[in-house]
């Protein structure tokens, strides 16, 4: 890059990964048309940042405050060890498909491992394209990027989607049913029956909400499903990453993305904790239990 422009590029691009923003300003330049560089030390230092604003300003406080308490609070050894785990399994989850016959199988091992580890975090909604050709990746790669997307980063953080603390705390009530325990455990703590609603109506909101954006678009696209649901949920995760799908969005098409990138980043949240948390009166009147069958 020219050398006036050096440090500016460098201020912006931290910005915007610590940010979880994922704007690139080194699309269509000489040097780099395809985006951001790619080299190891860019995508390791860019990837540390998207996962340090990934976190979320609880888990730094509890951090910070550690060593007067000694202890970290439940909601940061939750958020960290999801977000360790969903790097993981989506970086494994790429590099099988992306480092054997996709678009990292030219390049070298050290290579292969930095790009699909930088793309696996990239995707809980920074939205860097890590890999190059990014649009021709396979289809198992799309699934497991729609998946990350969808859960995105940590509550209170820089990202969207349903975020690691829904997540979280409905793999608890799957482990806590499978164990037949009474309530919501984790970490030898109990986790509050009105968190574990919230969570749940979170998931339902914002799946309902992704099928029927998906399905706008196909109705309104000459789109094929995959296409149209990375575009939705990228969108929802306010992520940004495409298939090549945004430049072809006709007016009605950009609109339902713009709303979706409002939906994720305040609706999906706020929205929900807004309709559960308004003043109810309590109630004398209980209705006797019946059983519903399900599964």
């Amino acid at each position: 890059m020219p050398s006036d422009r050096v440090l500016f590029y460098a201020i912006f691009h931290a910005v915007a990964a610590f940010c979880n923003a994922g704007f690139d300003l080194f699309w269509g330049t000489p040097a780099y048309p395809n985006g951001i560089p790619n080299d190891n030390p860019t995508l390791i230092i860019l990837g540390v940042l998207v996962i340090l604003g990934g976190l979320g300003l609880p888990v730094f406080h509890s951090l910070l405050m550690y060593r007067r308490q000694r202890r970290l609070s439940l909601h940061t050894r939750l958020t960290l060890l999801v977000t360790l785990a969903l790097i993981l399994v989506g970086w494994v989850a790429l590099y099988l498909p992306e480092a054997t016959r996709g678009v990292a199988a030219d390049l070298s091992l050290d290579e292969k491992l930095v790009q699909t580890w930088f793309q696996s975090v990239s995707a809980r909604t920074a939205g860097f394209p890590g890999l190059e050709n990014f649009a021709l990746v396979q289809p198992e790669s799309q699934l497991v990027l729609v998946g990350l997307m969808f859960v995105g980063s940590g509550p209170a953080s820089m990202g969207g989607g349903i975020t690691t603390g829904t997540l979280v705390v409905l793999l608890a009530v799957m482990w806590s049913f499978l164990r037949g325990t009474s309530g919501v455990n984790a970490f030898k703590r109990s986790i509050p029956t009105r968190i574990v609603k919230r969570a749940t109506a979170v998931l339902i909101v914002s799946l309902f909400v992704c099928g029927l954006a998906t399905w706008l678009l196909l109705l309104t696209h000459p789109l094929e499903l995959g296409p149209a649901l990375f575009e939705v949920v990228s969108a929802f995760s306010t992520c940004g990453l495409t298939l090549n799908v945004t430049g072809q969005l006709n007016p009605v098409g950009q609109l339902i993305i713009i709303f979706m990138m409002f939906w994720g980043r305040l609706g999906a949240l706020t929205i929900v904790l807004v309709l559960l948390s308004r003043s109810r009166e309590s109630s004398l009147l209980h209705y006797p239990e019946e059983p519903v069958l399900i599964g």
